[in-house]
């Protein structure tokens, strides 16, 4: 095939993989900058709910637990997030006593004194100021479609979109020499060239500034959708992982309650050299195991160490995350904070929320620069049958 061929069959790969994710792209492009920022954006319109009096000391958490579950004794807490600076709510995720859903899934209380402050049904369709965030995430996760279908569509999207990703960088170089001089226009926008050409240099260029996060957004998305069916497949074909998933533990005695799940967590990070800040505490009912979650502020790009820790006794089961492990598993522990920005903190999640923005921009300015060569095909098309009408 010649250069020219090869150029018009990435053309239309481009218009017509572009034309078909365009509408789920603009969908998780802006949810994805809304939820980069989840935590603020979720305190501003739940300050009630999230804000609490700032600098006292909190109760441990199994008396935090009996609080709330006096208070609520139609709830029973399975999750804690404790809040990483002071002021703030601890968040909890809760059940009916029986282990089975509840009406509500998400329960905030003050840390020092158990009042709680609010609940929610996490993913509720609601456009209150409740339960807007949650649902946008919901969304931005999985559409919100039930089972497994907004995973694998959404991955299908993802898959899709990292292909087009390289057709698309390869549409920007130049045919000709000298390379640098004619591949250096596809890097600016002209704003005095009209409608067609500002948005076309700037459906461009934007692909060029921001494509490597734009690639790294992509890949992540694969590995958070399709962990399973792709990204762990070929993942251990090429690089080593050492860390399974713990299997279901039998329980030999009562829980022990999260303080004591906690202190065994902070030994096992003491005695591995990556003590940090407990940040979650899950109580794995079907497993018979509590999973920790400690996270250090300067590590955030590593992701959280989670310890395993057995239900009925300060016993470590399985350690993992904070690059520990093989070089798979570092990998693995990389994808979220990437996806989410957390990697890079601060500035991390500002291009996360900016490259969001983008994605959404691509894919309407695509539609639209499709729309207008459409109509000019058509257009030219119709003068033709008008003049052969006259002949």
């Amino acid at each position: 095939m010649s250069r020219s061929s090869i150029r018009a069959l990435l053309v239309r790969l481009h218009r017509y993989v572009g034309l078909t994710i365009a509408g789920f792209l603009v969908v998780t492009g802006l949810t994805g900058a809304v939820i980069a920022f989840e935590k603020e954006v979720d305190g501003w319109l739940n300050p009630a709910m999230m804000r609490v009096a700032p600098d006292r000391p909190a109760l441990s958490l199994n008396e935090l637990v009996a609080r709330i579950e006096r208070a609520r004794p139609d709830l029973s807490v399975a999750t804690i997030e404790l809040p990483e600076a002071t002021g703030r709510s601890v968040r909890t995720f809760v059940t009916a006593p029986d282990g089975t859903p509840a009406a509500v899934n998400e329960l905030f209380a003050d840390p020092a004194t158990g009042t709680v402050l609010g609940t929610r049904l996490w993913g509720d369709i609601r456009l209150d100021r409740q339960h807007i965030v949650p649902l946008l995430y919901a969304i931005h996760q999985d559409l919100h479609l039930p089972g497994e279908w907004g995973r694998w569509l959404l991955g299908g999207v993802a898959l899709a979109w990292a292909f087009d990703c390289f057709v698309g960088f390869a549409l920007t170089l130049p045919l000709g020499r000298p390379f640098l001089r004619k591949w250096a226009p596809s890097w600016r926008i002209k704003h005095k060239a009209g409608s067609w050409r500002t948005m076309f240099d700037w459906h461009r260029a934007s692909g060029l500034w921001l494509w490597p996060a734009l690639l790294v957004v992509a890949v992540t998305s694969v590995s958070l959708n399709l962990y399973k069916e792709v990204f762990s497949p070929l993942l251990t074909r090429v690089l080593p992982v050492e860390w399974p998933m713990p299997g279901k533990q039998r329980l030999a005695g009562a829980w022990t309650g999260f303080d004591v799940a906690v202190a065994c967590a902070h030994a096992e990070a003491r005695r591995i050299g990556r003590d940090a800040p407990v940040r979650q505490v899950v109580r794995l009912d079907a497993k018979g195991m509590y999973r920790v979650k400690l996270r250090h502020a300067d590590t955030a790009g590593a992701g959280p160490l989670i310890v395993h820790v057995a239900g009925d006794g300060c016993r470590s089961i399985a350690v993992a995350g904070a690059g520990t492990g093989a070089s798979g598993d570092k990998v693995i522990d990389l994808m979220f904070p990437l996806h989410s920005g957390d990697a890079g903190g601060l500035a991390g999640r500002i291009l996360v929320c900016l490259t969001g923005l983008t994605v959404a921009g691509l894919s309407i300015t695509g539609i639209w620069i499709w729309l207008r060569k459409r109509t000019g095909r058509l257009g030219r098309s119709g003068k033709g049958e008008v003049r052969l009408a006259r002949v």
